[in-house]
């Protein structure tokens, strides 16, 4: 998985996880979550 994540000290930290399958062809997600953020 890759999982870049923010934290603030002592309050929440939010993280994004991609599933990723490396394949002869080279890597592929696979996570079928929407990239959509919102404030």
């Amino acid at each position: 998985t890759i999982e870049p994540g923010i934290y603030v000290w002592n309050k929440y930290g939010v993280r994004i996880e991609e599933l990723v399958l490396v394949t002869e062809r080279g890597p592929r997600v696979i996570t079928q979550m929407p990239r959509v953020f919102e404030k």
